[in-house]
């Protein structure tokens, strides 16, 4: 009877675990997801440039690269729950100051706020449930985890649709809080607090320090590189002493005394080719979430709200496809379902490279139903099982490191990526543009204008001394020139998702993990029996 009442305790606990590390990492995904579908709002209402709009979603991004391996290493020192709870009291209040802000500066301000909330909150989150379940069921908690983030990150876009064709496109910063709220509460009173108990009580903080600078020069360097050009000396000086940090971290780290980041973890095969594909995935994916709100909204004449429904069967098919590929996780490994889910993104992107311009949402089930529908297939075979094995190929008391180390691999490929393809397509769109031949039949004058204005992407200003017929071909040309550079930023994806699909297969090792596993079983037994 006291076994029964153990086990049932037991399950009580392990669903408010869950419930708490969904909802804390749904709050920030969430305030990524929605905010997309309202960039050209904010584009439209403030003015902002075509690299604010990059800006805005990779502030964020890089903070939460810079800090997340810190913040995930403090989680395991100074308790999971705690610096989740701290993470979440930061975040609510930067949303708070976004939703009121007046100009970009000072929403790009609030962002690298909420970054620093994020980087609290996201790897603990996960860390919290990873820990929790290392014993048995790692696979089945990770997949319903990555299944309703995934879910609550799809649902995101269409409410922030809604809000935003009613031009309330401020409350966008304002309806993740509620899920901050909830975590909160059950982390407060069901959550048992977890860390790394062979972890020294202190940090090194010269070793945060040098994380901070590194990634943040790098990341700033390749984000501005498109502004400013390579060529630059702030650009080039920032690189370099990115370079230098990281260097210096990396040389420091092996003999440290309280190493921040284990580097004995990359011995791993298994968790060096899941970091290494998750660096590639979630960069190239970046660009599909950043520029498809911007493409349908600005080129393809959708509304907000159509917008918002355009992403919801690849919300809906990752997640039943990620909470149903958890359980086989446990029994089968990670590798198969990554190779199928990576190679099905792959020919998703190509579908996506050969969608052009169309009539608007009358032909969206033959123009963009198609790719997204293989998208949703193949995200719900990549996530939860690249989530589970670069957590599970680290030891239980590791799962705050091994999970900071993954989410920096996460938002240091989606930063770097979307500042170098961010760039990339900026200029890809001002040649386009400029050098059709229609652009190039019109006055001088003209062409200049266009030229200067074509770092607003798909809102590039149409001159307004040409006729109505002009500037009828004029915006016909600039949502051609859009669509050309979207194509090849999906084209660009697939070779990349392919890659992933090659180091999964040679890479991911199935007998590790299994292996892995029944080493924590035993090691949990040897402790009871201990402890008897």
């Amino acid at each position: 009877m006291a076994e029964d009442s153990s086990a049932a305790s037991s399950r009580r606990t392990g669903y408010w675990v869950l419930f708490a590390s969904i909802s804390a990492a749904s709050m920030a995904f969430v305030a990524s997801t929605s905010l997309n579908v309202a960039l050209p709002a904010i584009q439209v209402e403030l003015g902002a440039r075509g690299a604010d709009l990059i800006w805005i979603p990779n502030s964020y991004v890089m903070v939460q690269a810079s800090l997340i391996v810190v913040t995930g290493s403090m989680g395991d020192h100074f308790g999971r729950n705690r610096v989740c709870l701290w993470g979440i009291l930061l975040f609510a209040l930067a949303s708070i100051f976004c939703g009121f802000s007046t100009t970009t500066n000072t929403i790009i301000a609030g962002r690298v706020a909420q970054g620093v909330g994020s980087s609290m909150i996201v790897p603990n989150s996960l860390a919290i449930a990873s820990s929790y379940f290392s014993k048995r069921g790692q696979g089945l908690a990770i997949g319903v985890w990555s299944g309703f983030t995934v879910l609550a990150s799809g649902i995101a876009p269409f409410m922030a649709g809604v809000v935003t064709d009613f031009g309330m496109w401020r409350l966008v910063f304002f309806f993740h809080i509620p899920l901050g709220l909830m975590a909160a509460f059950a982390i407060i009173r069901y959550v048992p607090e977890s860390f790394d108990r062979s972890a020294p009580k202190r940090m090194s903080f010269s070793g945060a320090l040098l994380v901070v600078l590194g990634l943040g020069g790098l990341t700033f360097g390749f984000i501005e590189s498109s502004t400013f050009g390579f060529d630059s000396p702030l650009i080039l000086s920032s690189i370099i002493i990115g370079i230098l940090a990281l260097a210096r971290f990396l040389y420091d780290e092996r003999r440290a005394k309280h190493a921040i980041l284990p580097l004995w973890l990359f011995r791993s095969r298994t968790f060096s080719a899941a970091n290494f594909i998750t660096l590639i995935f979630h960069g190239v994916v970046q660009p599909v979430t950043v520029y498809l709100p911007l493409n349908l909204i600005q080129v393809q004449g959708y509304s907000a709200t159509a917008t918002g429904l355009a992403t919801v069967p690849l919300i809906l098919i990752s997640t039943i496809v990620s909470a149903a590929v958890g359980p086989v996780l446990d029994r089968w490994g990670p590798r198969l379902p990554l190779v199928c889910g990576l190679s099905i993104s792959a020919l998703g992107f190509v579908v996506f490279s050969n969608v052009g311009v169309t009539a608007g949402a009358s032909e969206y089930f033959s123009s963009f139903f198609p790719p997204i529908f293989l998208f949703g297939i193949g995200w719900g075979l990549v996530f939860a099982p690249l989530t589970m094995a670069a957590m599970a190929a680290a030891p239980a008391n590791n799962a705050g490191i091994a999970s900071g180390v993954n989410n920096t691999v996460v938002r240091t490929g989606q930063v770097l990526v979307i500042g170098i393809l961010g760039g990339l397509a900026i200029t890809w769109f001002g040649e386009n543009l400029t050098k059709d031949p229609y652009i190039l039949s019109l006055p001088a004058e003209a062409q200049s204008h266009l030229a200067a204005d074509a770092g607003d992407l798909a809102e590039t200003s149409i001159p307004d001394s040409l006729s109505e017929a002009e500037q009828s071909q004029v915006r016909a040309v600039i949502g051609k020139s859009f669509a050309n550079m979207y194509s090849a930023l999906m084209s660009i994806a697939a070779v990349f998702c392919l890659l992933g699909a090659l180091v999964a297969l040679v890479g991911i090792d199935d007998r590790e993990l299994k292996q892995k596993r029944r080493q924590a079983v035993e090691d949990d037994g040897e402790l009871g029996a201990a402890a008897v």
